[in-house]
């Protein structure tokens, strides 16, 4: 299914893939600690938007997965803080492998998914709520890079000039 083919394409470029942007790999690639921690004024740190990355996606895989969250919120603020204390190196390696199970997940799916509701109380199917997942994605990806690039840590091989 055409869908399928789509989706898979736009989790590759946003995981580990350099296509029309900056893949998430490739954004976080030599980040320290400190520099992942770094904030300026009331923005998010790169380590937030990865915590928040990794909620949002691990969430939705759940759903995806016929499992309900386990984790409720009150606001969407407490999905950027860094729910275990983990180091900087394993919450990235928790976000790769959040969008690898994705595209795992994805692969082994039967087409008849992309048109079943993802929610319960509205009719969002999966094809669009996978599509927005993606978009997304590549928001925040964006703003790492916007957020290195300010801070004088990004090279510009890695893309974007």
């Amino acid at each position: 299914m055409y869908q399928k083919t789509i989706l898979l394409n736009q989790m590759a470029a946003n995981h580990n893939e350099p296509n029309w942007f900056v893949p998430i790999e490739r954004a976080l690639e030599g980040l320290t600690t400190e520099q992942a921690s770094e904030k300026s004024g009331d923005s998010n740190s790169i380590w937030e938007i990865v915590n928040h990355l990794i909620f949002w996606n691990e969430r939705y895989l759940e759903r995806f997965k016929g499992n309900s969250p386990v984790r409720k919120i009150e606001s969407n603020d407490e999905t950027f803080e860094n729910e275990n204390n983990q180091e900087w190196e394993t919450v990235k390696k928790q976000l790769f492998s959040v969008l690898n199970d994705w595209a795992v997940a994805l692969k082994e799916a039967d087409d008849s998914i992309f048109e079943i509701s993802a929610h319960e109380d509205r009719h969002d199917p999966w094809y669009s709520v996978l599509a927005n997942i993606n978009i997304h994605n590549a928001y925040h990806i964006g703003q790492i890079v916007e957020i290195r690039k300010s801070k004088g840590n990004w090279d510009s091989n890695k893309g974007v000039h």
